[in-house]
């Protein structure tokens, strides 16, 4: 089974967004003395988005000056480690705006497909090329922004025309609706990877990209009463969280769903739903799955979830396993399909 660690490198999009220090160059420096304990590479999911915002203010503001050349400097840094670079997008960064002193999120078009189409390709294309210059290797995976993948076909165009020939955005059983989110990968298959076309949870053997799908795991709703629990009593302890930001609040509706039924969680190592991560890979194992995919941000992770992550990797490589990156595509030819408005 070939095993990748993931990151969504990216700040928070609630009231605060909190700062590059402590959403990103603080939590990597503790998560990278994890890997390096293993000699492990890990997957980071680049928010190119933020980087075009950063640079496009940072003409105006010395301070986002500095953010700029220290995330383009810890990325190659990254890189230059082993560490594997993919694409990560939240389109609503660019209508957020920065007044000085603070970012102001505007997540009315939180989701790529709710952006008209020239507007949606151009940003898809910034944000590729953003990010690629400060690369020695392209990117050729993608993850959404808030896993907001559909509808694929209005985003397929504009990823393959930018070299993206793999998406990791789906997890089995997914599915939210709020203001902002909206994903259903309920009719996903459970497996790890697979071709498709133009719809990411329908297998296509004949379509030009592949997913290489987040795991996932059944949950009770228990399991979120011991989150909210950890939330609000865990601050002072190795709860906390690196991050000095804040999230987008849930939708009421979400968040009841959550706290009273079951439902499916993508595999992760933030906070508290590193607890899960030796349950779901031995899951998986018995599964007979091809790929364990586990995913996390920077922002999110504290000192017990790592505590969690060293012991899951002790593991692993203790069982002769080992992280991977993403694997480069073969190159295909694929037919220019009319893109969705």
């Amino acid at each position: 089974m070939r095993t990748l660690l993931t990151f969504d490198y990216e700040l928070f999009f609630g009231k605060r967004t909190g700062t590059p220090q402590a959403c990103l160059f603080t939590p990597c420096e503790h998560l990278l003395k994890v890997l390096d304990e293993f000699s492990a590479k890990a997957v980071f999911f680049v928010d190119a988005s933020y980087l075009a915002r950063i640079r496009d203010y940072s003409v105006q503001s010395a301070q986002l000056e500095r953010d700029y050349a220290a995330v383009v400097a810890h990325i190659r840094q990254l890189e230059h480690s082993g560490h594997q670079i993919q694409l990560h997008i939240h389109p609503h960064w660019f209508d957020s705006w920065h007044d000085g002193n603070r970012w102001h999120m505007v997540t009315d078009r939180y989701r790529l497909a709710q952006w008209p189409t020239a507007e949606r390709e151009s940003l898809i294309t910034r944000c590729t090329t953003e990010l690629n210059r400060h690369l020695a290797n392209k990117v050729f995976t993608f993850r959404a922004g808030g896993w907001c993948l559909q509808p694929f076909s209005a985003i397929a165009e504009a990823l393959w025309t930018n070299g993206i020939r793999i998406d990791s955005s789906v997890f089995h059983g997914g599915h939210a609706e709020s203001g902002t989110h909206y994903w259903d990968f309920r009719s996903a298959p459970a497996s790890g990877c697979w071709s498709f076309g133009d719809d990411p949870c329908q297998p296509d053997p004949t379509g030009t990209f592949t997913e290489l799908a987040i795991s996932s795991l059944r949950i009770s709703p228990l399991f979120y009463w011991h989150l909210a629990f950890n939330r609000v009593f865990g601050e002072r302890q190795d709860h906390a969280r690196f991050g000095d930001g804040d999230p987008i609040e849930n939708g009421y509706g979400n968040l009841l769903r959550l706290l009273t039924r079951s439902s499916h969680m993508a595999v992760s190592v933030d906070g508290y739903k590193a607890t899960l991560l030796r349950t779901a890979f031995r899951q998986a194992q018995r599964k007979g799955c091809s790929h364990f995919t586990v995913m996390g941000h920077p922002k999110s992770l504290s000192p017990y979830s790592l505590q969690h992550l060293r012991a899951w990797l002790g593991d692993l490589y203790r069982h002769g396993g080992q992280l991977e990156g993403y694997p480069l595509p073969t190159p295909v030819k694929r037919e220019r399909a009319t893109t969705a408005s």
